[in-house]
């Protein structure tokens, strides 16, 4: 685990990231400063503060940018969500995705 970091759940869970959290759900990784993953399984948050809350193989790679749910979704925008669906991505800044595939 990084420095100030903590994984407090699931399995094969890791928080790489200074200040990254990873609470539950299994092989989940939070490798981004300040970055979080809730759970779910096989996510990724790698952007600053970036976070995932769910759901499988979703990805937060840009600097404040989450996905909350579903599958294989990512926000590679800066500032930029995915809510849940399939397959979506948020790539612009400040992008939003709400959901569908």
């Amino acid at each position: 685990s990084g420095p100030h970091s903590a994984v407090t759940g699931g399995s094969r869970n890791t928080a790489s990231g200074s200040a990254s959290t990873v609470t539950g759900g299994g092989n989940n990784e939070a490798s981004g400063y300040g970055s979080a993953v809730s759970g779910g399984r096989f996510n990724k948050a790698t952007g600053y503060y970036s976070s995932v809350s769910g759901g499988t193989f979703n990805t937060a790679s840009e600097e404040a940018s989450s996905v909350s749910g579903g599958y294989y979704n990512e926000a590679s925008g800066i500032r930029s969500s995915v809510s849940g669906g399939e397959k979506n991505t948020a790539s612009g800044t400040a992008s939003a995705v709400t959901g569908g595939y």
